[in-house]
């Protein structure tokens, strides 16, 4: 198996309130947060973790600003989205077109992640088996994202309809998912969220939306 070089994209910044990222044990003040999307290579293939954020992520902006007022009283968590943080824009900065992608690994399923899955027409599309079924059919009990952020609507649509037959649904057990190349469910964060590990020259990698910072 042939190590896996890694490169990280920024996908834009936000700043959240610090009881988000510290569990409810920091209850005041603001973090800041980058959003990344890994761009995984070797001599093989090309994966990419996550797409990063739909050209029109106003949905997102209006669902996290109202959430974070009502939780802090104060404006924020307001997406901070540049042009060249576009997924296609940052994949040319190194040369690369979306159709040079052979997979693309999401976690969580959000918009953050989620909102350039539908320029990537050739790749094999990897999830949380556990939580694509928490999407599709959820315990009422539990409270849930809106479906339009999980997915903005024309994303949902591309995958069950063009890409239908090149999405691939990981289990929650350890499993490898392409030589080098392992995940498993860790919750946490999303019923989405995973952990993938990636061999590298250095040693193992691990790559996961649960731990922010």
């Amino acid at each position: 198996m042939k190590p896996y070089r890694i490169r990280a994209l920024n996908m834009g910044e936000t700043r959240v309130p610090s009881a988000e990222v510290y569990w409810m044990t920091k209850l005041t003040g603001w973090d800041p947060l980058t959003f990344w999307s890994l761009l995984i290579e070797n001599d093989d293939r090309r994966i990419l973790l996550n797409t990063g954020f739909a050209q029109d992520h106003s949905a997102l902006h209006q669902h996290w600003t109202t959430w974070a007022k009502s939780a802090m009283g104060e404006e924020g968590h307001v997406p901070v989205v540049k042009p060249e943080n576009w997924i296609v824009n940052a994949l040319a900065r190194h040369s690369l077109t979306p159709d040079q992608i052979d997979h693309v690994v999401i976690t969580p399923m959000t918009a953050y992640a989620t909102g350039g899955l539908d320029q990537f027409k050739k790749a094999q599309i990897w999830f949380s088996r556990t939580g694509w079924i928490d999407f599709h059919a959820p315990d009422p009990e539990v409270p849930q994202l809106p479906r339009h952020i999980v997915f903005p609507p024309h994303i949902l649509t591309w995958l069950v309809t063009e890409a239908a037959s090149r999405l691939h649904f990981l289990p929650d057990e350890e499993t490898e998912i392409l030589p080098g190349l392992k995940s498993w469910f860790c919750g946490a964060h999303h019923r989405s969220s995973v952990v993938v590990l990636i061999q590298t020259e250095a040693g193992p990698v691990a790559a996961t939306d649960a731990v922010f910072t």
